[in-house]
């Protein structure tokens, strides 16, 4: 059962009152959401994001829809911004095109596995699972919500086919409690003579990036060539799980490309155990709040250490919650869960972390003790800044940008009577 809206504070985001000036939830409670039908045969429990936040809409989703039923589903596509879908549970089938002038791709996916809709592509889904879908606020190549607080874009392809055109645009607020109806941008897509012959260009001219291995995803993708980037990324077969020393987890890392709007997308598995030999150490993401969707389990995020100028923030965590990690806020993690870590490529207030090869920062601000030469080895002393790729295989270490931090020493806490008389001291 949902808990009601006006509950929402009083259980997870007490402790953000220790650094009033940094705004925003930490935690958005998985039991605190908006539920909405959406007209896509599914239920969507919706988030309250804010237009701090660098994403602009969140939401999990329970779906049973038969798998032949997508000719009768809710067609409709997001302009300038990518959907993902991350699959908990259950089985879909995703349909790319139809409308718009995209011809149709059709992708099964499975538990674990990460659907990336396109930007501006129509698409359908079915099936009988349980999944989180998301997209930032700001993509890869810049381009902003149009809206602060109207940032989920909708174009409305109900009974479109072919080359027509979106019959409506509608901009929602993230809990899709209210829109904004927009004129259509655009009409029918009319090809041209050489319209193939510009196909097999793209086809076979255009590198591409192999993100995923599936042969017969990769056909898929070229069925609408000029549109980059995989669809579909199978965690069977493109993130195999790996043992990540640095932070004592198991983990999984899907292969992002450059045209993607996520930075990184990472499933990571911790345990309790590793609390006591092998613990994270205080790290930032400086300029990007960092994500964690919590898919299983439960455990504690504390905020601050390392950093005299911020005060010690604590919260427990479990299992549909999402945690949000101010940028630039050190915090260690520790439990027993299982959850999926991701960040945007470019944040709401225009700043891009890194470069495009690497695009995932960390400042690191405490070394704790390991029991093995391989851990040690994979620690950094504090005051690194590192940048990696969105796998985690390659690290850039670039010059420390902070000489150091501390409080201001006048303490701006009171006058000086002697120089301002009368004034109170």
């Amino acid at each position: 059962m949902e808990r009601p809206l006006h509950d929402f504070a009083s259980r997870p985001n007490a402790a953000q009152a220790a650094n009033p000036y940094i705004p925003g939830a930490r935690i958005l409670p998985g039991n605190a959401t908006c539920q909405a039908d959406l007209g896509l045969g599914a239920q969507f429990h919706l988030y309250p994001l804010s237009e701090l936040n660098d994403l602009g809409f969140f939401a999990r989703i329970d779906m049973s829809a038969e798998l032949d039923a997508t000719a009768d589903a809710s067609l409709r596509a997001h302009p300038d911004f990518n959907l993902y879908l991350l699959c908990l549970d259950g089985a879909g089938r995703v349909q790319l095109g139809g409308a718009g002038g995209y011809a149709v791709e059709r992708y099964d996916f499975a538990s674990g596995d990460l659907v990336i809709v396109p930007r501006d592509v129509p698409y359908r889904l079915a099936g009988s699972f349980r999944a989180i879908a998301f997209h930032a606020r700001t993509n890869a190549f810049g381009k902003s919500a149009a809206h602060s607080r109207y940032c989920h874009p909708v174009l409305d392809y109900d009974g479109c086919t072919g080359g027509e055109g979106p019959r409506a645009a509608y901009l929602f607020d993230p809990l899709c409690s209210a829109r904004l109806d927009l004129p259509a941008p655009y009409g029918a897509v009319t090809p041209s003579k050489h319209y193939a012959e510009a196909a097999e260009l793209y086809r076979h001219v255009t590198p591409r990036d192999p993100q995923t291995e599936d042969i017969g995803n990769r056909e898929q993708e070229l069925i609408n060539p000029a549109v980059l980037g995989a669809r579909l990324l199978r965690k069977a077969v493109d993130a195999p799980e790996v043992y990540n020393a640095n932070a004592g987890n198991k983990q999984w890392a899907f292969p992002l490309t450059w045209t993607d709007d996520l930075a990184i997308c990472i499933g990571a598995t911790h345990s309790s155990v590793s609390d006591i030999d092998r613990p994270f150490d205080s790290h930032s993401h400086p300029d990007i709040e960092e994500y964690k969707y919590i898919i299983s389990g439960r455990g504690t995020v504390r905020i601050g250490d390392g950093d005299p100028t911020v005060e010690t923030e604590v919260y427990a965590f479990e299992a549909g919650d999402l945690v949000i990690l101010p940028r630039g806020l050190p915090h260690v993690d520790a439990g027993d869960y299982t959850a999926l870590y991701f960040h945007t490529r470019q944040s709401v207030f225009g700043k891009v972390p890194g470069t495009s090869r690497y695009p995932h920062g960390a400042y690191v601000y405490t070394k704790p003790s390991r029991p093995t030469e391989e851990e040690r080895a994979a620690l950094n002393d504090p005051g690194t800044y590192v940048f990696m790729d969105s796998r985690e295989t390659l690290n850039v270490f670039v010059p420390n940008p902070i000489v150091r931090v501390e409080h201001n020493p006048t303490g701006l806490t009171h006058l000086r009577p002697d120089l301002f008389p009368g004034e109170p001291g």
